[in-house]
């Protein structure tokens, strides 16, 4: 059991080293008042531990410890009680567990200490462990939070910027790690990479052949906004098993680093076997880990549509029927309410296409809205409205 005074320590050591942070304000609102354990998730290094403690340290009103500290590798079960001790001690309202998945059984404790009115907040950086565990042993006890790089806005706030497209270009340049941000640094993000695959995926997942799943993340980074099959990855890539690939690309997603869309269809079946898009938690992190996708600024744009629109909805897809293309629907309460078109310019070669790829979306799934989301336009053209990215992100 680890001693209450490490723990004391480790605890005065984490607060002190946050304190010489660089942080703004996040968007992300988090109810603190709510009696369910609160759980904020998303990918490494998106500044969760950093959104949760400027809200609650600065006010001194809770105990914050992190689990990725070496001195708590022993941390167990049974040493939760001793910071409850220390929290009711010192005067704390709130319990702050930053990285909690490094614990086994800590669904336990959580539990019970929702049980007892203690006031709980909890991070991960996998979104499969959490929602599995909470899912069988705290049902109905928590509100989950989800946290990603830093959008558009809370970029501007970062380098104390005015909203305009040079700005965006540096944005696009850039992307929303706040450590990247600071260090500038491509090693930093192709490290994050490893570190999420070997940390939140391979040790996790019990995966033996590390250098299969790297180079799958790497080729999903690499085709962003392109449609793929599961089979299609096994051939390219030479992994025998299909049902393989189909748990890697779970897996990477659960990690947050790319998500899937579906191919947008009334039959959940045909949703299921049609190709999908993948698309990554932030486009300057894909670009620093993959030299095709650096070179196509087109999709990078296209993605960051896309985050954007994760940000906001829950069920988005991407629409293609016979010559006609759209890149995004957005389904909220069973119906299609908006259709989006990523263009970095609309042009004499292209208009044609662009245009009818919408309309004809709008017109199959009967969508209240449709809008093109350019690098700098502002226009309307047959009724659909032309929107300069850094306006409308």
């Amino acid at each position: 059991m680890i001693s209450k005074l490490l723990l004391t320590e480790i605890i005065q050591d984490q607060s002190e080293s946050f304190l010489k942070k660089h942080w703004i304000e996040r968007s992300t609102e988090i109810p603190f008042d709510s009696k369910r354990i609160l759980i904020i998730s998303g990918v490494r290094r998106c500044g969760k531990s950093t959104l949760v403690q400027q809200k609650l340290i600065k006010s001194k009103a809770a105990l914050y410890i992190n689990f990725e500290d070496p001195r708590l590798i022993n941390f167990t079960l049974d040493d939760f009680s001793q910071l409850e001790k220390i929290a009711e001690e010192s005067g704390k309202i709130h319990l702050f567990l930053d990285e909690i998945q490094n614990i086994d059984q800590w669904e336990l404790f959580a539990r019970m200490a929702n049980e007892k009115g203690i006031s709980l907040c909890i991070t991960g950086s996998n979104a499969s462990m959490l929602s599995r565990e909470l899912g069988t042993r705290l049902t109905g006890r928590y509100k989950q939070i989800e946290l990603f790089p830093f959008s558009y806005q809370e970029f501007l706030t970062f380098r104390n910027l005015e909203r305009n497209l040079k700005s965006f270009d540096n944005y696009f340049e850039s992307g929303g790690f706040p450590e990247y941000l600071e260090e500038n640094d491509t090693d930093y993000l192709r490290t994050l990479l490893r570190d999420i695959v070997t940390r939140d995926v391979a040790i996790r997942r019990n995966i033996t052949n590390e250098s299969q799943l790297m180079r799958l993340a790497v080729h999903l980074l690499s085709n962003c906004g392109k449609e793929f099959s599961y089979n299609n990855i096994s051939k390219i890539l030479e992994i025998k098993s299909v049902r393989t690939v189909i748990d890697y690309c779970d897996y990477l997603r659960e990690s947050y680093i790319i998500d899937f869309i579906p191919l947008y269809s009334t039959s959940i079946k045909k949703q299921m076997v049609n190709p999908k898009k993948c698309y990554s938690i932030d486009p300057v992190f894909a670009k620093a880990n993959s030299l095709s996708f650096s070179k196509d600024i087109g999709r990078r744009l296209e993605n960051f549509v896309f985050n954007k629109l994760r940000r906001d909805f829950k069920e988005i897809y991407y629409f293609k029927k016979l010559n006609a293309e759209c890149d995004f629907l957005v389904k909220e309460n069973g119906q299609v309410t908006l259709a989006v078109q990523s263009c970095l310019e609309i042009n004499n070669e292209n208009i044609a296409r662009e245009i009818s790829g919408i309309k004809n979306a709008i017109a199959e799934t009967g969508a209240q809205s449709g809008i093109i989301i350019t690098k700098n336009q502002a226009d309307k053209i047959e009724g659909i409205e032309l929107t300069p990215a850094w306006k409308w992100l």
